[in-house]
């Protein structure tokens, strides 16, 4: 209860000074897999009001190369808004008895909104984008019937969109036609606690001439988790037409929460979220093979 309640301040101290990231759910709980587990993860992942920085210039006004006007302050960065959603499928495998290793692979749309002199500009794309992920978890200390579990979580995790109109158009009345690639790599970091409940409501009914108890009862588990992310992202976009690019790096800190719920041994279903000043949210499904 004591690792618990210092998990509970931590989270409630980060939430003061975190700020919004495109960020990766994790979909899993910190309690430790039995060796030579294999499961497999299918869900949606959503992103709203996301922080994609843009070092486009010095102060003043900066644009790119094919129309896309910035506005820069006197460092030069800028922050663009995304928002989009994937379907993810998530494979996950523990060899031995700690560390489980995992891939992910997800199809999606995504647009950009990008602040220019006058107005944002939202770059949108007719193709869905790809999401390539790889990542390991090691579990510090096992969930018990006293104590939650405790892991680390590493990924890395690379997005591409191609974006082919803008709206408004850069010019009124001219064609809002584009050429732009959005290259986003991402590197987490998670600390996340979990302990999973048993629920159970039983009655029991006696018949004393045959001498037999009938017990009826309904009982189901809950398995919530929580912890806290360290981000950095980094952003690439590219003008397919010139070549030029524009792009930049932001690092941050955010807690997230999540629900398991186990249906049996092998199936169970899930929900995480995000939502500090922006919000990332995912539900789906697991299933475990062995």
């Amino acid at each position: 209860m004591r690792v618990l309640k210092s998990l509970i301040s931590s989270l409630a101290l980060v939430a003061l000074f975190s700020v919004p990231v495109f960020s990766q759910s994790l979909g899993t709980t910190a309690r430790q897999l039995p060796a030579g587990s294999l499961k497999i993860l299918a869900y949606y992942q959503g992103e709203q009001d996301q922080t994609v920085k843009f070092n486009a210039g010095s102060s003043g006004s900066c644009s790119s190369q094919n129309g896309i006007n910035f506005v820069c302050n006197q460092s030069g960065d800028v922050d663009a808004k995304g928002a989009g959603g994937a379907g993810l499928v998530k494979v996950i495998y523990q060899p031995w008895e700690n560390v489980q290793y995992y891939a992910a692979f997800g199809m999606g749309d995504y647009s950009l909104s990008v602040p220019s002199v006058t107005l944002a500009n939202t770059l949108t794309g007719d193709n869905p984008g790809t999401i390539l992920t790889a990542g390991l978890k090691a579990v510090l200390y096992p969930d018990t019937l006293v104590t939650p579990a405790i892991a680390v979580d590493l990924s890395v995790s690379r997005s591409r969109y191609a974006f082919n109109r803008v709206y408004p158009a850069a010019t009124p009345g001219a064609n809002n036609s584009i050429d732009q690639r959005l290259d986003l790599m991402q590197y987490q970091v998670a600390v996340e606690a979990s302990h999973i409940f048993t629920l159970q409501d039983a009655d029991e009914k006696s018949d004393e001439k045959a001498g037999l108890v009938a017990r009826r009862g309904v009982g189901f588990k809950l398995e919530p988790y929580g912890g806290v992310k360290w981000l950095r992202l980094q952003s690439d976009l590219k003008d397919l037409m010139d070549g030029s690019h524009t792009g930049g790096q932001q690092d941050t800190v955010t807690p997230f929460v999540g629900l398991r719920i186990p249906f049996s041994k092998n199936e169970g279903v899930f929900a995480e979220a995000q939502f500090v000043d922006g919000y990332v949210y995912s539900a789906g499904l697991e299933l475990r093979f062995r």
